[in-house]
């Protein structure tokens, strides 16, 4: 699936929320990089379909598309246990959400020791893996946006092969981030 801006804005001049942005996304990973508080979350809904441009074009299929960790969207509460978070993905997914199918799953993702805990407490490379892959749950979806991984801290080093593999199995992956990052990763 691509996914395509061109001249994509919210807005306009000095103080658009989002600036004229130009990119062409295909299975594997793209970055972009983006300032500001509120622009990771403007920018992710742009390619999610969520939200419509002011100027220029986006391409994208909104059904086909998960906002992953994307503040406000699709945000955990942090507070919440990874069990109940996982439960509910599997909810949205269509899948059995029985306290078993989901000790299973998170054995499989080898987080099963971090099933009662606050999703805040699991490592962002952890966060990135887990959330990416309950997304691609959903049936049809065939791109991710992974929204602002960086403000989890950690390394983004440790989170990248994670979503590159994701892009190998045929997944478009865009990661919304800040510049720092992006050139970091780069």
């Amino acid at each position: 699936m691509r996914i395509t801006l061109t001249d994509a804005a919210i807005g306009s001049g000095l103080g658009a929320p989002v600036p004229p942005l130009t990119l062409d996304a295909g299975p594997g990973v793209s970055l972009l990089a983006v300032e500001t508080a509120e622009r990771p979350l403007l920018v992710s809904m742009l390619l999610g379909g969520r939200l419509r441009a002011d100027s220029g074009t986006v391409v994208t299929d909104s059904s086909r598309v998960a906002l992953v960790d994307t503040p406000v969207v699709a945000e955990p509460v942090p507070g919440v246990s990874l069990m109940s978070v996982v439960t509910e993905e599997f909810s949205f997914a269509g899948r059995p959400a029985s306290r078993g199918a989901v000790r299973a799953f998170l054995e499989e993702h080898e987080l099963l020791g971090y099933a009662k805990v606050p999703v805040r407490a699991l490592p962002p490379a952890d966060r990135v893996r887990l959330f990416s892959e309950l997304a691609l749950l959903r049936d049809g979806v065939e791109a991710l946006v992974v929204t602002s991984p960086e403000r989890h801290g950690g390394d983004p080093a440790a989170w990248l092969p994670t979503l590159t593999a994701i892009g190998e199995r045929g997944i478009t992956v865009i990661v919304v981030t800040d510049l720092p990052t992006a050139e970091l990763l780069s």
